[in-house]
């Protein structure tokens, strides 16, 4: 299945987007782990629109932005649990039961949550397809690389794992192409072989949102149709990416945060 929505020929990507519409297409659940930034939502959203027969309502809950508690309320209609009740209560999101939730950040539901979403789960597996609920994950995976879900959740959803920019970097100029054809519908501009260079020895903690957000301050420059290494530096004390680009370190996460600081400064004191 190609997606025009996500640009890039990267295998593992391929594969995750296959896995994501073939497990949807069979009315299952899926859990999409993926550092922040590296397009979970996109492929979420992107896979089950594109389901058949004909795409359902997607409701989405971010439990990152509403806490743990407030989205277990959304989700199940309580706060204590104590009523035994682990149906979810789909009436609280205008949700049809036989639609989707796109549940953005899980990890941070806390293990009585997981708990009850597990068991509101394991009665949809015995649906026919196309009758019931289906539920799509994203988690940001732990630094050891485990799973960070509750084990009895993360053992009834099918795992997909979203590669981060730093593996795809033969996507690095397709989605800076593809951006800039959005961003700037009304002049073709291109990045110079040099730019991308420079890009690609990057290590892109914040993935494509990182590198879409460049582009957009390079966008901001005068470029004259070609942006350039020479706009990155320009950029150098207003940008901490730019900065850390232009050091030739992998990210700014290596970066000391006094380093950081001082090469900011004249940014920081123009905001104040």
């Amino acid at each position: 299945m190609m997606i025009p929505e996500i640009v890039g020929c990267n295998a593992e990507l391929r594969r995750a987007v296959m896995q994501t519409a073939d497990a949807l297409e069979q009315g299952g659940h899926v859990v999409i782990e993926g550092e922040t930034g590296s397009g979970r939502r996109l492929l979420a959203r992107s896979t089950w629109q594109r389901r058949t027969p004909g795409a359902r309502s997607l409701f989405t809950l971010d439990c990152h932005m509403f806490g743990g508690a407030t989205a277990e309320e959304l989700l199940f209609g309580d706060h204590s649990g104590s009523n035994n009740r682990f149906a979810l209560n789909p009436e609280r999101f205008h949700l049809a039961m036989s639609g989707g939730l796109l549940l953005l950040h899980a990890e941070k539901l806390s293990v009585r949550a997981q708990t009850r979403l597990a068991q509101a789960i394991d009665p949809l597996l015995s649906r026919p397809r196309g009758t019931g609920m289906q539920m799509i994950v994203t988690c940001t995976p732990q630094p050891a690389g485990a799973l960070p879900l509750y084990p009895g959740l993360a053992n009834i959803l099918l795992p997909v794992r979203m590669p981060p920019l730093r593996e795809r970097i033969e996507d690095i100029r397709p989605i800076a192409e593809s951006f800039l054809r959005n961003a700037s519908p009304f002049e073709r501009v291109h990045c110079s072989q040099a730019l991308i260079d420079k890009f690609c020895a990057y290590q892109w903690p914040g993935n494509v949102t990182e590198l879409r957000s460049v582009l957009r301050r390079l966008l901001l420059e005068a470029h004259h149709g070609l942006l350039d290494v020479r706009h990155v530096a320009d950029l150098m004390c207003r940008d901490a990416t730019c900065f850390a680009l232009m050091q030739g370190v992998h990210s700014t996460m290596e970066m000391p945060f006094g380093v950081l600081q001082q090469a900011l400064a004249p940014e920081i004191r123009s905001q104040q």
